[in-house]
């Protein structure tokens, strides 16, 4: 016979109601019990002894158990791999066998609220804790469905309370009911949560992405940032549940940064110009900065006195938004002013091809030109095409370890700047995604200057 003992004080039916069977008179108590853990079985005798449940079932063939154990572990596995309905079959074999199997029964509700089924995975996880009073991962998932799915914020806070009478230094459990209470805008209450729970694990990356999330609210953006940086610096973590923590980490600190650059954006200018008055007193030339929407393959361009002849640079920028223009200007004012130390030094070089090497680089990729052809398209078109390709990628080829220079330069000694490079990085960097990964410009670039195109 199986048994099953479960103390009064404490039992949980209904949490909106919340009765206290201890009180009750014992008849009504069992009666309230039979109807209560009938999921168990059809039939079953319940007796009361010192406040303690005594629930008693009918015990299996131990080959039955054998086999439903094995199930139990398929099931698992099944679940690992994504495959949820299989998942929940074994666990509902599992169960027709083992009723009271907790393991079992907690897996399943987490299977059937993987596959969309809230309602379900709620009545399980109620029956978890009602075989189980001290099954905190219950306490945790019902928390959480009631919040997401119920919308009822007042129970959720009912189940991650009670999960934290029993394990308080719970940093999971801290983290959600934190997140309860951020969204009842119990700010102070949900720091001081979210900080205790960093306190117990400082790897989690939801406790910084909710603390982050916490201070932006609150119009503390550096402190926010402050808090993403130190996620950012640390390993990411190797559970794939967390990849969506990542990026939705990673858009709020761009979101954020974008923020602080919009409403800078004067302040950074007349920062940049000081900056512009540092490197004309350096280089010895004037520096002149024009706004030019012409500008098509790049942002921004540096064109220096001693390279064009003039008694001045030029600084040409395309405006793009608020928030990247001091970026775009900062960047060529730290292009002029590393050519003009290298110049000075006399280590600079010039970067340059000839007809021989051009006429290499495109017999190179002489199968995609007949390709090309073959195709119909005009000759005129894919010389065009051709040329232009070949000189973006010897462009990038050049300019990208430049580039990586001048950004970390600029990172190291302009910190007030950084809100702006990031955005504007950030932007280069989905312009250059578009170009690698759009079928319709893959479909006319070369493979191998797609393939260079990635290396650089």
């Amino acid at each position: 016979m199986i048994i099953v003992s479960v103390p009064l004080k404490g039992l949980i039916l209904d949490p909106l109601k919340n009765i206290d069977l201890s009180t009750l008179p014992e008849e009504e108590a069992i009666s309230l019990l039979k109807s209560s853990y009938g999921f168990l079985a059809s039939s079953i005798d319940i007796d009361i002894q010192d406040g303690i449940a005594i629930i008693k079932l009918k015990e299996p063939k131990k080959e039955d158990v054998d086999k439903a154990l094995k199930i139990y572990k398929k099931g698992v596995n099944e679940a690992q791999q994504g495959e949820y309905q299989k998942a929940i079959k074994c666990f509902l074999k599992v169960l027709g066998v083992i009723p009271n199997h907790v393991d079992a029964r907690r897996n399943l509700a987490m299977a059937c609220l993987e596959s969309g089924d809230s309602d379900k995975a709620q009545k399980y996880l109620k029956e978890c804790i009602q075989l189980d009073t001290n099954n905190v991962w219950s306490y945790l998932l019902l928390g959480n469905i009631y919040a997401k799915y119920n919308h009822n914020l007042d129970v959720a806070e009912f189940y991650f309370q009670k999960g934290l009478s029993i394990r308080p230094d719970d940093n999971m459990l801290l983290n959600n009911y934190a997140a309860l209470k951020m969204e009842k805008k119990q700010f102070k209450e949900a720091q001081d949560l979210f900080e205790k729970a960093l306190a117990i694990d400082p790897s989690y990356p939801n406790t910084y992405y909710g603390l982050s999330l916490l201070y932006q609210s609150t119009g503390n953006d550096e402190q926010a940032i402050e808090l993403l940086n130190r996620l950012f610096d640390q390993p990411k973590s190797d559970d794939i549940r967390s990849a969506q923590v990542y990026e939705q980490a990673w858009n709020l600190f761009l979101e954020i940064n974008k923020n602080i650059a919009e409403k800078s954006c004067d302040k950074l200018i007349a920062y940049i110009l000081d900056y512009k008055k540092e490197a004309e007193e350096r280089t010895g030339f004037p520096i002149q900065i024009l706004e030019d929407n012409s500008l098509e393959y790049v942002s921004a361009i540096a064109q220096m006195a001693w390279k064009h002849k003039r008694n001045e640079h030029l600084i040409k920028y395309r405006k793009k938004s608020p928030a990247v223009t001091p970026h775009l200007i900062a960047h060529e004012i730290e292009h002029i002013l590393l050519e003009d130390a290298d110049r000075k030094k006399k280590r600079n070089r010039y970067f340059i091809t000839t007809a021989k090497t051009r006429e290499h680089a495109i017999r190179s990729i002489s199968d995609h030109i007949h390709k090309l052809q073959k195709q119909g398209y005009a000759e005129d078109k894919i010389t065009q095409v051709t040329l232009q390709i070949t000189s973006g990628l010897c462009n990038q080829l050049f300019n990208c370890p430049l580039d990586m220079v001048v950004e970390y330069s600029l990172f190291q000694k302009y910190d007030k700047l950084r809100p702006s490079q990031i955005v504007s990085l950030d932007q280069l960097h989905k312009e250059a995604l578009y170009v690698l990964t759009s079928s319709k410009i893959r479909k006319l670039t070369p493979p191998l200057h797609i393939s260079c195109q990635y290396n650089a």
